[in-house]
């Protein structure tokens, strides 16, 4: 199959893979361990994005051509290889549901007090389907327009802050150590590991690009948490901790003369948009991971059914703010790191023994 989307497309939209909600999450859980040293934390994801980036280039080494689900399939076999992919479907499935109740959860907080969340939620699940039902190529547009708005409107918003920026409140570096730091890098680590995804899409990147734009996915990834954290420790400090969206508080505390204020509506759009992206790429592996479970004709097939399954799993999986912070915080990494490394590597390993073996049994 001929590749669908470009290489800048591709960048685009595994970079909003991770910061679509990550803008949102990770300053929160970062704020909960660290305050002054969140920007060594961000640097931290680099570490998760290279573990992903090896796991990614040993499936493709192993399985050429073929997609996460396939891969598994052929390591363990049709029925134990379709109860290994069902898992990885239900991992989909559940982070799906956990990302679409964070948006709810913000917009619901911040624009829409009134109106119940699953309403918020099934109208925001609509202009996805539309998108995932379309295929990845309109996606990957959508992700060359917003990127370069995001990117600047976002760079704007971090320069206005600075004028309550405090720089003493960087200081001392290191002061607590880096106990807290490392673990404040486990929700960061625990979202690279969404990098996987992109191993059902493979066909549609360009070959060549597929395993080493992640590395570049990820430094764009953690040099913006750098500007995001330094920024927060230094408008905000030590009162991050109790704040559930940092940067929209950072935003919202902009103020120049008696004209420009109330910038916050241009964070929440911005944040529904890059979240769109990130739901509409998510719902989109789902989509075709059903397909190939299911030995569909198309992933359009499993498009609104899926939708109806994760608009009612984020309502049902995830109760209130505290469930989902406690899962967040204290059930992700090790669900994720489980899922999503251990499971492909361990595919890895089985086709790699197969494959020597039937190549000593060869005559």
């Amino acid at each position: 199959m001929n590749p669908q989307i470009s290489r800048s497309q591709y960048i685009f939209l595994i970079t909003w893979l991770i910061l679509g909600t990550g803008i949102l999450v990770m300053p929160f859980t970062v704020g909960q361990f660290v305050t002054r040293d969140g920007w060594i934390t961000a640097l931290l994801f680099l570490v998760g994005g290279i573990v992903m980036a090896g796991v990614v280039a040993a499936f493709v080494r192993i399985f050429p051509e073929q997609s996460l689900i396939e891969g598994l399939h052929t390591a363990f076999g049709p029925r134990l290889g379709r109860l290994v992919s069902l898992s990885m479907l239900i991992w989909i499935f559940v982070t799906e549901c956990i990302v679409l109740r964070e948006i709810g959860l913000f917009i619901g907080t911040t624009v829409l007090w009134n109106t119940p969340e699953f309403i918020i939620t099934g109208l925001f699940m609509v202009p996805v389907c539309f998108a995932v039902y379309m295929g990845l190529e309109v996606m990957g547009r959508m992700a060359e327009i917003i990127t370069p708005l995001g990117f600047g409107i976002s760079f704007a918003l971090y320069l206005l802050a600075m004028q309550h920026a405090d720089f003493s409140r960087l200081q001392p570096v290191l002061a607590d150590g880096w106990s807290p730091i490392l673990r404040s890098g486990i929700v960061p680590w625990a979202y690279s590991a969404e990098f996987l995804l992109v191993l059902q899409v493979r066909r549609a990147v360009p070959r060549r690009f597929i395993v080493r734009d992640l590395f570049i996915a990820a430094a764009s990834i953690a040099g913006t948490g750098v500007i995001v954290e330094l920024t927060i420790s230094m408008v905000l400090g030590p009162t991050v901790t109790y704040t559930a969206y940092p940067v929209l508080e950072v935003v919202r505390s902009i103020r120049l003369g008696e004209f420009l204020e109330r910038l916050d509506p241009l964070y929440v759009m911005g944040v529904v948009s890059t979240t769109f992206l990130k739901i509409a790429f998510f719902h989109y592996t789902f989509s075709d991971s059903i397909r190939e479970w299911c030995n569909l004709r198309h992933q359009r097939a499993a498009v609104w059914s899926a939708a109806t399954l994760v608009w009612t799993g984020s309502m049902f999986l995830v109760r209130n703010i505290a469930e989902l912070q406690h899962f967040i915080l204290h059930v992700a990494f090790g669900y994720f790191a489980f899922t999503a490394v251990f499971v492909p590597l361990l595919a890895v390993f089985v086709q790699w023994i197969r494959t020597r073996a039937g190549r000593s049994s060869a005559p």
